[in-house]
């Protein structure tokens, strides 16, 4: 409509904003302080309560480890022991506190064999013209014998021949048990060569003061085996043939630290029965702690 009052047809044209949509209550939302909180709280219940369990397993795992460890050093120790008793020469074991060499103690020490053979009784001559050498006995003195288990004796100078050892005291003494190699040498007992029969000599004419009812002699080396505890240590070294016996300085090699305590119990054997060597230890690493009995029988036929 015009000025006039007359229709012209168009709309009156209306003035507006541009249209802007309402935001969504729903859209817009986020957390509230109180909702925040209980999340933060749930979650350090959970993480407690997982750190308690994986802390459980751990140290469970760390306690099995150590325990472990400690019982594979005590059982090594303990074999290393018995292993080396195997090889003991005959009646040679003893322990000793200071007064007396069978009582229990913190020590046990034993001499170790190198090899063994049977030895000549027969005098006269072999079939190739040699002359037989037998094993001294008093009173005869002689300064060799021939080894009739071969021409392989393992066998040096230096080391010792023992006949018959029946205690574990006059071995350790200076008795006439054992006699020391001077040299090793052979002979031909058929009259074909190579020479087929180990002789033992010695520096001097010795003499044994009996036979061995098997014939049988032992090469032994020129100190003795020692096992001692000094302190919460346990140590192998070489030893004197004096008793009781004494670590050589410088030959200390640590077997088993942590020992709390070790007691070292032998009971004799006979020539029915073999000797046998009580072994009691307790380890301590503050944490774990454990104790073995073990006990190894001792080869005692001479």
């Amino acid at each position: 409509m015009n000025i006039k009052g007359q229709w012209t047809g168009k709309p009156a044209t209306r003035c507006s904003s541009p249209l802007v949509p309402r935001p969504s209550s729903l859209a817009t939302r986020g957390f509230t302080l109180i909702e925040l909180v209980v999340a933060i709280t749930l979650l350090g219940i959970v993480g407690s309560m997982a750190a308690v369990f994986l802390g459980n397993t751990l140290e469970g795992y760390s306690a099995l480890n150590r325990r472990d460890d400690l019982q594979t050093s005590l059982r090594m120790a303990v074999e290393r022991i018995s292993r080396e008793l195997r090889h003991a020469l005959p009646n040679s074991v003893c322990t000793d506190d200071g007064s007396g060499c069978n009582n229990p103690g913190s020590i046990v020490y034993f001499i170790r064999t190198v090899d063994a053979g049977e030895y000549q009784t027969r005098t006269g001559n072999y079939a190739g013209g040699q002359a037989r050498a037998p094993l001294p006995v008093a009173p005869a003195s002689t300064s060799s014998f021939d080894v009739l288990s071969g021409n392989s004796l393992n066998a040096a100078a230096g080391q010792w021949v023992v006949v018959y050892n029946t205690d574990n005291v006059d071995i350790y003494s200076s008795g006439s048990r054992r006699q020391q190699i001077n040299a090793i040498t052979s002979k031909d007992t058929d009259g074909v060569a190579p020479n087929d029969v180990s002789v033992i000599q010695f520096a001097s004419p010795v003499n044994f003061p009996t036979h061995s009812p098997s014939r049988r002699f032992h090469v032994i080396e020129n100190n003795a085996v020692i096992f001692y505890l000094q302190g919460t240590d346990l140590y192998r070294a070489r030893s004197s043939f004096g008793s009781p016996a004494s670590a050589i300085a410088g030959t200390e090699k640590l077997l088993l630290q942590n020992v709390s305590a070790c007691t070292f119990t032998y009971v004799p054997g006979s020539l029915l029965r073999s000797g046998l060597l009580r072994i009691d230890i307790s380890v301590n690493n503050a944490v774990e702690s454990l104790q073995m009995i073990h006990e190894a029988q001792v080869y005692n036929a001479p």
